[in-house]
């Protein structure tokens, strides 16, 4: 016991001693970095680790930067590219559940007959919660964006396609399960498709908005966040059931966004309810109802010079659309008018599938997505088997005189055809040995 007491007492003692020792004052400390500027920080003189020590008293260097970057007229020239994003197959376990590939998109008819598999290489990971998610591309005159928003809980990653920069944004107020996302500028508009009425995920608020405008990119210590940002609450589609009463919860209906598209500054929707086409105007925050019928098309309809293409039924052949919004000088309500233009090759509709996106000079692209069963492999983990390599088939279209699809709407009556001039094919695979991919989560996109 007393021998306890006197190492005890030693420690202590060494330890006061320590703290007695004379210590260089701030004159002495501007002296030797003056003699010797290149002389390395070794921190402060004294007991313990001088590692630990600066550890505790110098926070992380942090790097704010502006999340867009002013583009120039070299990065016009250079157009859209188009990005895979692709889920791991063991996306539950992983902390970089997606991968992003760049894919070359071929401008004109290739030169050989048989078409080469060509292999595609990972621009990068990201680091969210898997599930859930939908992913979109943001692109303006500052942002060249790749946006994923969704799951339970919601969570927001960017890649930033210029600077090759994951940047982790704000959490939404409410979980969304594949929401529907829309852009309109430097704003992304995040949608229940499936809203719930009990609890989440899709529990209110239905509709949020995320403005990239004024963000800013926080690094520190390898890992990036958004700040100066974060979703805001809008008001949803009036048609939504809201003011319900206690009797109403044991009926509740069953509503999904069946078809959406984006015009000029106005997110115009339609859902499997008879309740028609309603607007929501971007520039005053509110909702109005422009037709009592749906959208003629499923899904998104994407922009295609003055146009828009989309789908005329569930894995139908592509249509265009000419979509007017205009306003009234009484009320200033917006109006709605859409003229169905089929799209054809050689005089036959084209079934593109139900995945497909728009590029420039007059071309559009569909894709699809499937896994090598010949290369599985076994999970060293969970001892199943898995794919480890995925294929990708994408087909482009030329349609003919791509010019007139950027004249004014009058120009384009009386209808005629959109005409497919040429068609071509390239085949990809990726590969991931460690994780595999999932065939229920991938999307290709233009950005």
């Amino acid at each position: 016991m007393g021998s306890g007491k006197r190492k005890m007492g030693d420690r202590n003692g060494r330890a006061s001693s320590s703290c007695d020792k004379t210590k260089p004052s701030i004159t002495d400390l501007d002296q030797e970095e003056t003699e010797d500027p290149d002389q390395p920080d070794l921190g402060v003189v004294g007991s313990g680790d001088p590692d630990e020590d600066r550890a505790e008293v110098d926070p992380p260097v942090q790097q704010v930067e502006d999340l867009g970057v002013i583009g120039d007229e070299s990065d016009e020239d250079q157009g859209h590219s188009a990005y895979l994003v692709a889920c791991h197959w063991d996306w539950s376990d992983y902390s970089e559940p997606y991968a992003v590939y760049k894919v070359s998109v071929a401008t004109s008819y290739p030169s050989r007959v048989k078409v080469k598999r060509k292999r595609l290489h990972r621009v990068t990971r990201l680091a969210t919660i898997a599930g859930g998610k939908t992913f979109t591309s943001l692109r303006s005159v500052r942002n060249a964006l790749i946006v994923g928003v969704g799951g339970n809980p919601s969570g927001t990653v960017i890649f930033n396609t210029k600077t090759r920069k994951v940047i982790q944004g704000p959490i939404l107020n409410s979980a969304k399960w594949c929401p529907v996302l829309t852009t309109v500028g430097d704003k992304v508009y995040a949608m229940s498709k499936t809203p719930s009425w009990i609890s989440d995920p899709d529990f209110p608020p239905w509709f949020e908005v995320l403005d990239f405008s004024n963000a800013k990119v926080v690094t520190a210590e390898g890992c990036s966040r958004l700040e100066g940002c974060s979703w805001i609450e809008l008001p949803p589609p009036p048609c939504f059931p809201w003011k319900l009463r206690p009797i109403g919860y044991t009926m509740l209906p069953v509503v999904v966004v069946m078809s959406y598209v984006v015009v000029d500054t106005y997110i115009l929707v339609s859902f499997n309810q008879p309740w028609g086409t309603y607007a929501f105007d971007t520039n005053s925050v509110k909702w109005h109802k422009v037709d009592d019928e749906r959208l003629p098309f499923i899904g998104r309809a994407t922009p295609h010079g003055s146009l828009f293409l989309g789908l005329s039924k569930n894995n139908g052949p592509i249509n265009a659309y000419l979509i007017d919004v205009t306003t009234s000088d009484k009320d200033h309500a917006p109006n709605l008018s859409i003229t169905v233009l089929p799209v054809k090759y050689m005089e036959h509709e084209v079934d593109a599938g139900p995945r497909f996106f728009s590029l420039e000079d007059g071309r559009f692209c569909s894709f699809s997505f499937s896994l090598d069963s010949c290369g599985m492999t076994l999970h060293p983990n969970k001892l199943e088997l898995f794919p480890k390599e995925a294929h990708v088939n994408l087909r482009t279209y030329q349609t003919e005189n791509p010019s007139s699809l950027d004249v004014p709407e009058e120009a384009l009556l009386p209808v005629k055809p959109v005409a497919v001039c040429s068609q071509w094919e390239q085949a990809f695979k990726i590969s991931c040995p460690s994780h595999g991919f999932s065939p229920f989560s991938f999307t290709l996109l233009s950005v």
